[in-house]
């Protein structure tokens, strides 16, 4: 019976916090509506419906498609070279101390180039189409460098002493005590990094300028002062953000959580 109620209470205690998240996205769009018919002027703020018919329109378009699938790819791979590249040096490492040392610097400078500045950088050493995967594996890399270090070093020693102690094979210790607690570091921060990940790609190709890509789409937008359309494309990758959060977290329920 107290089961029941604790549960029962969890669920209403959730309903409710969906209540109110609607309940500020409503008023958040009325208040916009207001302010858009107040100025009376779509350069500045143009209202929900010339977003929504804007909207419509790019969705129409024979490039759509290309243009989100251009972007989502690159974010898509950018993140698993960085995971492939954090993973293999995380691991060296962990294992030699005077090889972290020498990436310590390189890591921390990484982390701290701000993003407008690496992008102009790309584009001067690189080409347009290459520019948004190089900025989106410098800025993940370290984060998932320190997630995949730090879980190595959380890591219980007397767990790997008593693994020393009972002679346990090489492969059995990568599997079944470094992959879990890697496994588990990387799930937590897994979401905001792809996110991060995904508004760095748009903003790579808005400087960078590709032939497909979300972010070129919003530039050509910019130069001809068309707000309306820069609104439609801000609510679609707010639309896609969220398919692509929530496609993740089905993936790692599936993957990596126990099934109940």
């Amino acid at each position: 019976m107290n089961q029941f109620t604790t549960n029962r209470k969890i669920k209403t205690y959730q309903y409710k916090n969906k209540i109110q998240v609607a309940l500020s996205c409503v008023i958040l769009l009325f208040l916009w509506e207001i302010i858009a018919l107040k100025i009376n002027n779509d350069i500045y703020l143009p209202t929900l419906e010339q977003v929504c018919l804007s909207m419509k329109e790019i969705i129409l378009e024979d490039r759509f498609i290309i243009d989100v699938l251009s972007t989502i790819s690159r974010c898509i791979l950018s993140f698993f070279m960085a995971l492939l590249a954090a993973f293999i040096l995380g691991v060296i490492s962990y294992s030699i101390d005077i090889f972290k040392n020498f990436l310590t610097p390189i890591i921390s400078l990484a982390r701290s180039i701000p993003n407008m500045v690496l992008i102009v950088l790309t584009l001067i050493w690189f080409n347009k189409e290459s520019a948004p995967y190089i900025v989106v594996f410098i800025m993940v890399f370290p984060v998932l460098y320190d997630a995949i270090l730090g879980s190595m070093k959380s890591i219980d020693k007397g767990i790997l002493e008593m693994a020393y102690l009972y002679k346990i094979r090489r492969r059995d210790k990568i599997l079944k005590i470094y992959f879990p607690a890697i496994k588990f570091s990387l799930i937590s921060i897994l979401s905001s990094t792809i996110s991060l990940g995904f508004k760095i790609v748009i903003a790579g190709e808005v400087y960078g300028q590709p032939l497909y890509g979300i972010g070129a789409m919003i530039q050509n937008e910019k130069v001809n002062f068309n707000t309306t359309a820069i609104f439609a494309w801000i609510i679609i990758i707010v639309i896609i953000s969220s398919i692509l959060n929530l496609m993740e977290k089905l993936l790692l329920r599936r993957i990596f959580l126990w099934r109940r």
